[in-house]
């Protein structure tokens, strides 16, 4: 089951109050008024110059903000964000490369139903990757959380780390166990079978 968390419509506030606040009415006000032509040319053409910096600004962070996503595929966790080809960020975390999820919530978060991810991964070098405003928050962690307390339970290791040949019936014969025992369902053996023959 796939579950998605974008930015929520709250992380746009701030950036459409400067849009509609300030930079629309400065660069109007510049080519309707005719009082700004008393002003001195260096300050009139100062302003309209920060009214188009504003209104660049606060545009470029709603569709960067509208770029980010997170999405839990059952066993991958992807983090997209970015919308240059060389600004372009994109991880994809398979469960054993996860230490933790959680989810963080503010007073407005608690309101409005939004919160703030933060990722920790096994390998040491990246400690954290962090986005605040998302939707489905509790969702996506609980989700990851179940797969790798299941992962955790399992005990079993990624298929790059089984050495040999000999290993690999003892990871199946493990999972078998597991599914008997009830502690991981079929489909969930099903997966874990697939990805440690494939």
């Amino acid at each position: 089951m796939k579950i998605s968390s974008r930015k929520h419509w709250y992380s746009y506030t701030s950036s459409l109050f400067l849009i509609i606040l300030i930079g629309i009415p400065i660069i109007v006000f510049y080519f309707i008024s005719t009082d700004w032509f008393d002003i001195n040319p260096l300050l009139r053409n100062g302003i309209l110059i920060f009214g188009i910096w504003i209104l660049f600004k606060a545009t470029r962070r709603i569709i960067l903000n509208s770029r980010i996503q997170w999405l839990f595929d059952d066993q991958v966790l992807t983090v997209k964000s970015g919308l240059l080809p060389w600004k372009k960020t994109l991880f994809e975390m398979d469960i054993s490369q996860i230490y933790e999820i959680y989810y963080t919530n503010s007073f407005m978060g608690t309101l409005l139903g939004f919160g703030g991810l933060c990722v920790r991964r096994t390998d040491g070098v990246t400690s954290k990757i962090i986005e605040r405003s998302m939707t489905n928050h509790k969702r996506i962690t609980s989700a990851v959380n179940n797969s790798l307390s299941i992962h955790k339970k399992s005990g079993i290791q990624k298929p790059e780390q089984i050495n040999s040949k000999e290993s690999l019936p003892d990871e199946l014969r493990k999972l078998a166990d597991l599914n008997k025992d009830g502690v991981i369902s079929d489909e969930e053996f099903e997966k874990l079978k697939n990805k440690l023959i494939n």
